[in-house]
């Protein structure tokens, strides 16, 4: 306070007293009831220049001139901390400070105690603006406690704030997409069982590790086998393949047909049949008319049911057992009767040819037998052609030796019905011999050459 101004308040108080009648300064200072003072000089001091009297300053040395009425520093925020000495001047009312007037920090983040929402953070974190250390991912886990303090947002995390991984596999909850996985089981990036051979079943429990891409497997992880064939289904081009017969198959899964007639051999009755041969059901070659002579072998296929054939599946018209003695072929007359009937038969049906085969025991070579079973069946041909007029042109000859025995020729009665002559019925062209088989065509015998002696047909070139 300036002591112009002290002057003016003395001046008007010493005027006032003498409008009021007031005499004397002592009188003054008595009304304004100043008490402590001797004379003016006292009266006037104000030892901290602060504008207020010392009489009248409570807070006398005062180090400032910003003071209030009573002489004492001014405090706006009311902290106890004059406004010349507070460096934080506007601090809230009742809010606690230090010596500089500002609010207390005690935990030092910066953040003061009355905004501080941690109070107790350690020295040197970051934090917030509410004094909490900072949860960069924003998992409530504070970043001086996160481990994992890089966790997307919005992912649950334990208390170390890391995310959570239930079926502890190393992949946490949220990337897992196998979440369940039994705990100590390798998985791959996705949390998942390592699969290596890709058939959904893991390898911790594939009892077959190595089954084929896109197999059907198991639960064990094996490719699956319906049929027990030992072939997968993967490459079973017979899947059906029944199960309780202990059936072989091959590399495919598929029943063997060793034949090749497209029945298997489980299921085929004729297991031996010619390849290319058409077969029936049973794998048996189709026999068409009934007579036991395969399709493939018969070569008069359209035999009247029930009728005898021989063996190329032709009619037999007769079978002739003249009992020819042991290295003979000469016929008797007595058996005229027996070749009448035939020859009547041929007559009767012109259109068909015949074929006469002869046969002979097993005794003897081979080259012997077949030259003696051709000439017997000359010998018959020569009693049609010649007492019978039948066409020459409608008979083939063929010598088989001792080929297809009908009965042993172990005894001597089972080689007399070996020695024996068939005629069959035959249709369309003759049929050509095999290289085995002795005919009119590779024979030295002519129809010439043959004489009828004494009532029989004499073929003998020498006395046999």
């Amino acid at each position: 306070m300036s002591r112009l101004w002290k002057i003016g308040i003395v001046t008007s108080i010493f005027l006032s007293g003498l409008n009021a009648g007031v005499t004397s300064v002592n009188e003054l200072m008595k009304k304004d009831g100043i008490t402590n003072v001797v004379g003016w000089t006292d009266y006037q001091k104000d030892d901290d220049n602060d504008g207020v009297p010392d009489y009248k300053d409570k807070c006398l040395g005062s180090q400032t001139t910003q003071v209030d009425q009573n002489g004492c520093a001014l405090d706006d925020d009311k902290d106890a901390v004059a406004n010349y000495l507070d460096k934080c001047p506007k601090t809230p009312e009742g809010v606690e400070v230090d010596e500089n007037g500002c609010p207390l920090d005690d935990d030092g983040d910066g953040v003061v105690n009355y905004l501080d929402r941690c109070p107790n953070t350690h020295d040197g974190l970051e934090v917030d603006k509410y004094g909490c250390v900072l949860d960069k991912d924003k998992d409530d886990i504070p970043y001086n406690l996160d481990k994992c303090p890089n966790t997307p947002e919005g992912v649950k995390v334990n208390k170390y704030g890391c995310p959570l991984d239930d079926d502890k596999d190393g992949v946490p909850n949220y990337l897992d997409k196998c979440p369940n996985t039994p705990e100590g089981v390798e998985v791959d990036e996705n949390g998942c069982v390592i699969d290596t051979d890709k058939d959904g079943v893991g390898d911790y429990i594939d009892k077959c590790p190595d089954t084929p891409q896109n197999a059907p497997v198991d639960k064990d992880g094996c490719a699956l086998d319906d049929d027990n064939d030992g072939v997968i289904n993967l490459y079973d081009k017979c899947p059906d393949t029944p199960t309780d017969m202990n059936i072989s198959v091959d590399e495919s899964g598929c029943p063997l047909d060793d034949d090749n007639d497209t029945i298997a051999n489980y299921l085929d009755k004729c297991p031996g049949t010619q390849q290319g041969v058409k077969v029936d059901k049973n794998g048996c070659p189709l026999d068409n008319d009934g007579d036991g002579v395969p399709d493939s072998l018969d070569k008069c296929p359209k035999t009247p049911h029930n009728a005898d054939v021989d063996r190329d599946g032709c009619p037999i018209l007769a079978t002739f057992i003249f009992n020819f003695e042991f290295d003979s072929y000469r016929i008797d007359k007595k058996y005229y009767p027996q070749i009448q009937k035939l020859a009547k038969t041929l007559q009767e049906n012109g259109d068909i040819k015949i074929e006469i085969q002869g046969y002979t025991d097993n005794v003897g070579s081979k080259e012997y037998n077949d030259e003696l079973s051709l000439n017997r069946a000359k010998a018959l041909k020569k009693i049609l052609v010649r007492e019978f007029k039948i066409n020459p042109q409608r008979i083939t000859t063929i010598g088989f030796g001792d080929r297809y025995p009908i009965a042993s020729n172990d005894t001597e009665e089972g080689q007399a019905q070996n020695r024996r002559v068939v005629v069959i019925q035959k249709k369309g062209e003759e049929v050509t011999p095999s290289n085995t088989e002795l005919s009119d065509s590779n024979t030295t015998s002519t129809e010439n050459s043959d004489e009828v002696l004494g009532g029989e047909v004499d073929l003998n070139q020498t006395s046999q």
